[in-house]
């Protein structure tokens, strides 16, 4: 299982989530701007990928911030039903913060991979 294949298919799955929330509440959570989006982005987009590579490789910080992300999740949904709406618009400041995680993610993976590649041709 390539680590880089594992983050884009759940960055994928999230923004195909997302994207169908947005279609049936006729919201914006695929952009993360509301407390469904951010929730999906951070539990399918972040704390899963994390949470599979840290089955193969056994690291404690990969569980941690799978942990993390999914308790960001968990509290995204509780302060959007504690302000009355999961789908109510949030502004964009927390959209900023997710594609930092996504890209540095998706950057990680990349530099393992080739790492791992260079290695075994040596």
């Amino acid at each position: 299982m390539k680590r880089s294949f594992v983050v884009v298919g759940c960055l994928g799955a999230a923004v195909l989530l997302a994207g169908l929330v947005s279609a049936i509440t006729e919201s914006a959570a695929v952009l993360g701007v509301t407390s469904a989006g951010i929730s999906l982005y951070l539990a399918v987009g972040i704390g899963l990928p994390q949470y599979l590579l840290y089955r193969t490789s056994g690291s404690l910080l990969q569980l941690g911030l799978a942990t993390l992300a999914v308790a960001g999740g968990a509290i995204a949904v509780l302060v959007g039903l504690v302000r009355g709406s999961l789908h109510a618009d949030w502004g964009t400041g927390f959209i900023v913060l997710l594609v930092y995680v996504v890209v540095g993610n998706l950057l990680g993976a990349g530099v393992r991979e080739f790492r791992a590649g260079y290695r075994s041709g040596s």
